[in-house]
């Protein structure tokens, strides 16, 4: 392990899991004020030879707070290009959203693959395929429904460009409006398959919710992808299940997908794939990480592609 100055070298360090066992909380603060932990030179080589496709998630992750793509990242995103490696997205937002999103950004340059809801679509840029993976039965949206009724929150569908909901109100119009979506107000009783079901409430009914719902086996899987939002999708789907059937597709294997994640839908992939863990991620996803960047706020992506690529 190499320590380098971080007056001579970087502001922010990236930690490995390795590296942060054994630490004390004020030893850990220490190393990311005063200390850049950097991984042995023939690991580092070793990923820049394996890593041919970076995906990484949108909201605390990709996004700063204000919900911008900074030209650090976009140009850092952009670099991917001339080391051979491939860019792509993955969220629990609709793919339709992100594909015209990706222009709001400025990234529709540099992004190849799309994968949305959760893991539940894979959508590629270039050809304008797109390919829906374990959907979401009727019965079980019914079932939410019924499950959810005792708490104070809205249930959504996102069904092309429209967001179906069985509410209206300041936040699902908030969230069509950030996703170029028609908002419909709908029982959402009529739909044989969805992608996914978004739970919205405050986040002190988002805690509640996921203090309640069981964790053993279940019609449908929760988790939480923003203080005030939920995502509901089939038990079987998760983001790295609709990694594994995208790198079956593209001949690659586990160690040659670098993942970028915060939040707890976004656990499966950073443990299956080479993870790095923002700054701001949960600490869960931390643990599960192989490397620590710095928060979204401050560029983490770019600090890693920048550090490692």
């Amino acid at each position: 392990m190499r320590t380098f100055n971080p007056g001579t070298f970087r502001e922010m360090p990236l930690l490995r899991k390795e590296d942060r066992q054994g630490m004390g909380k004020d030893k850990r603060r220490d190393s990311f004020t005063d200390h850049i932990h950097f991984q042995k030179e023939k690991e580092v080589l070793m990923m820049k030879e394996d890593i041919r496709l970076i995906m990484a998630d949108v909201d605390g992750t990709l996004l700063n707070d204000e919900k911008k793509v900074t030209p650090r990242t976009a140009e850092a995103i952009r670099s991917l290009k001339e080391k051979g490696i491939r860019f792509g997205i993955a969220t629990g937002r609709s793919p339709y959203a992100v594909r015209l999103l990706v222009h709001d950004w400025g990234i529709a340059d540099c992004t190849d693959l799309i994968l949305g809801f959760n893991g539940g679509a894979i959508y590629d840029v270039k050809s304008g395929k797109m390919q829906e993976i374990l959907p979401l039965s009727g019965d079980a949206v019914k079932q939410l429904k019924k499950d959810l009724a005792g708490f104070a929150c809205v249930c959504g569908v996102y069904d092309r460009e429209e967001f179906h909901v069985t509410k209206r109100d300041a936040r699902t119009e908030r969230t069509a409006v950030m996703n170029h979506f028609t908002l419909v107000e709908d029982d959402l009783d009529h739909y044989e398959t969805v992608n996914k079901v978004l739970v919205t409430a405050d986040p002190d009914v988002i805690v509640k919710i996921m203090e309640w719902y069981p964790q053993e086996e279940h019609i449908y899987s929760m988790a939480p992808s923003a203080k005030d939002r939920i995502e509901v999708v089939n038990p079987e789907l998760t983001k790295s299940k609709g990694m594994a059937v995208l790198c079956e597709q593209e001949g690659l294997k586990p160690e040659n997908v670098l993942t970028f994640g915060d939040m707890m839908n976004d656990y499966e992939m950073i443990r299956d794939y080479t993870g790095v863990a923002m700054g701001n991620a949960d600490p869960k996803i931390k643990e599960a990480a192989k490397y620590i960047t710095a928060s979204n706020n401050e560029d983490g992506i770019a600090v890693f592609i920048k550090d490692y690529l």
